[in-house]
C-alpha cells in the first residue's frame, strides 16, 4: 500500500468533501499597467497578464501588489484557463484573475493541479474570443481532503514535474 493510500484510509476512509472555489478561496483582478508605465517604473518585480509566453510575464517594475503564494489565471484568449503558481512579490493585469485561499485548510500547490486539470472545461468559448471570468470560476468544484493528504499529493506531482522537466531538458 502507498504512503497516499495510507492516508486516504486514514483520513478519510468515507470520501473526501468537495467545496466550491469561491468558499475556500478569495478571487480578484489585478489593475491596468500600460507598457509605457512599466518602462517608466522599470524594476525587478514581474508584471503577470493574460499572456502564457514567458511565464504569463509582462515585465518587470519597481513596486509590487501581491507577497506570498497565489494562483492566477489566464481570463481570456486561446490560453483562458490557464492556471500559474507564484510565489514572491509581483503584480497582476485587469486580464489576470488571482486567487488566494481564505484558510489554512487547503494547499495552494494542490488547488494549482487540481484547476490545472479542471479550469479549462468552465471556459466560455463563445462569441469568439475564449473568457474564464471569476463568475465561471466561482462554482468549480473542489475536493478538500485533510492537509497531511493533500501535502503528499503535491509532494508526488512535484516529483513527477520535475522529472518531466528534466526529461524534456534531455530530449
Amino acid at each position: 500500500m502507498s504512503r497516499l493510500e495510507e492516508l486516504i484510509q486514514q483520513y478519510c476512509p468515507d470520501g473526501v468533501e468537495f467545496k466550491k472555489l469561491c468558499e475556500i478561496c478569495n478571487l480578484s483582478r489585478g489593475k491596468v499597467y500600460s507598457k509605457s508605465y512599466i518602462e517608466e517604473n522599470a524594476g525587478e518585480y514581474p508584471v503577470y497578464s493574460s499572456q502564457t509566453a514567458n511565464n504569463g510575464e509582462l515585465g518587470r517594475i519597481s513596486t509590487y501588489d501581491y507577497d506570498g503564494e497565489y494562483l492566477t489565471w489566464t481570463t481570456d484568449g486561446a490560453y483562458a484557463g490557464t492556471i500559474f503558481y507564484r510565489k514572491g512579490k509581483f503584480s497582476i493585469t485587469n486580464v489576470c484573475g488571482l486567487i488566494s485561499t481564505k484558510g489554512d485548510n487547503l494547499n495552494i500547490k494542490f488547488l494549482f493541479y487540481w484547476l490545472s486539470i479542471k479550469a479549462p472545461d468552465y471556459v466560455y468559448r463563445g462569441m469568439g474570443n475564449p473568457k474564464l471570468m471569476s463568475n465561471q470560476m466561482e462554482p468549480i468544484p473542489i475536493p478538500v481532503p485533510p492537509l497531511p493528504v493533500q501535502e503528499e499529493i503535491v509532494r508526488i506531482l512535484d516529483n513527477f514535474a520535475e522529472l518531466q522537466a528534466e526529461l524534456q531538458a534531455e530530449l
